[in-house]
């Protein structure tokens, strides 16, 4: 039988029929920030939990396998744009997308740790400390990849002319650069019993928190500023240098006004005196919360508002998300981190590490943004200013 015109227009209608529960767009974030918070809390009691964990492996290795999960999360879903995982429907593509990703985030760092830690003692597994060096390899990488595939939008091996599949080997390549160079610099020298004192550029605290901060200036300019103001550049090589260099720059004001907020309003002095010289580590613990809802906002909220200009939308969405950041930072710090998640006080009312836990959230939303694409979930529609 012929395709008549009402047929083909019945079997568009149904492929673009929202799948799962329809929820209006405010309703559609905060089911999706209960999913993520409940699956986070769901593995947080099987493997991290001081006192309900069924298998506890923290705080190590489980900081390492996470942080590594994330940083193939950005291999598979950002530099190789999910290729070889498209012609699979959902939920199989992000059941066998997650299943790679775990396994790889098993094997990269126990690759690194239990057959070249024999040779370099920085990565050995005797003691453990191989895995916090091999975990803080993906503070680095998460900007060294992340920014290729963002606000570098591939350059230059998108103009390169190469295929889709050599230009993401090229940047998987050109991240391992970026971040090899970063973690020989910054990190490496802190940790190996071979370098001289004088042989560290920072100190590992000062290094850590000041590398996330330019993270979150990276997340800040691309996500919720739309690549501004690296967009403003004409010839997209001119953007993707500004952007891999000015999100240094912008890193470095963020870590200095995070550093004295936390030192004189958000951190109680008695914290303050107990953290010594590890409060510089601090900004990387406030900007992981900020990190988690610019990630949030801009993947499940809609990146609202989208009405008014651009500079003002902006300037909205920023004070949003460092608002709840700050909110999130202290309701944490005060009573989740403690009394949910059981982590231990630095001080009575106060304490947690706020890096395991958040990055435990954002890992999850984004397997569930990326690789499930809101499996069971989806949003309104809406059309004019009405929800369809």
């Amino acid at each position: 039988m012929e395709p008549t015109s009402s047929n083909i227009a019945a079997q568009e209608e149904l492929s673009t029929t929202p799948t799962g529960l329809v929820l209006q767009p405010f309703a559609f974030s905060v089911a999706v920030f209960l999913v993520v918070h409940a699956i986070s809390l769901g593995v947080w009691r099987l493997f991290v939990d001081e006192k309900l964990a069924i298998w506890r492996y923290s705080p190590q290795p489980f900081g390492m396998y996470l942080f590594w999960g994330i940083l193939v999360l950005v291999f598979i879903g950002f530099n190789f744009g999910m290729a070889g995982f498209s012609a699979f429907k959902q939920p199989a593509r992000g059941c066998i997308a997650t299943l790679v990703t775990v396994g790889l985030a098993f094997l990269l760092p126990g690759v690194l740790v239990y057959g070249y830690g024999a040779l370099d003692p920085t990565f050995t597994s005797v003691g453990g400390g191989g895995y916090g060096a091999a975990g803080l390899i993906v503070l680095i990488g998460f900007y060294g990849f992340g920014i290729l595939a963002t606000g570098m939008s591939g350059w230059p091996w998108s103009d390169s002319g190469v295929r889709p599949v050599a230009g993401s080997v090229a940047q998987l390549a050109s991240g391992c650069c970026l971040t090899g160079l970063g973690y020989f610099l910054l990190i490496y020298p802190n940790l190996t019993t071979t370098s001289a004192p004088h042989a560290t550029l920072l100190s590992l605290p000062v290094a850590i928190g000041w590398f996330y901060s330019v993270i979150v200036a990276w997340l800040t300019t691309y996500l919720i500023f739309d690549n501004w103001p690296w967009s403003m550049l004409k010839r997209k090589s001119h953007t993707a240098l500004a952007a891999l260099v000015g999100n240094f720059l912008l890193g470095t004001a963020l870590y200095v006004g995070h550093l004295t907020l936390l030192r004189w309003v958000l951190i109680p002095s008695s914290a303050i005196e107990k953290l010594g010289a590890t409060l510089p580590i601090w900004p990387a613990q406030l900007g992981v919360w900020i990190a988690f809802w610019l990630i949030f906002w801009a993947n499940v909220a809609g990146n609202w508002p989208n009405r008014f200009g651009m500079l003002t939308n902006r300037a909205i969405r920023a004070s949003i998300c460092w608002g709840l950041g700050l909110i999130s930072f202290e309701v944490y710090t005060r009573w989740f981190a403690v009394s949910v998640l059981h982590e231990a006080e630095i001080v009575p009312g106060f304490g947690g590490d706020p890096l395991t836990w958040v990055d435990l959230l954002n890992y999850v939303m984004l397997i569930y943004v990326v690789y499930f694409e809101f499996y069971g979930l989806s949003k309104k529609k809406s059309v004019n200013g009405l929800s369809t």
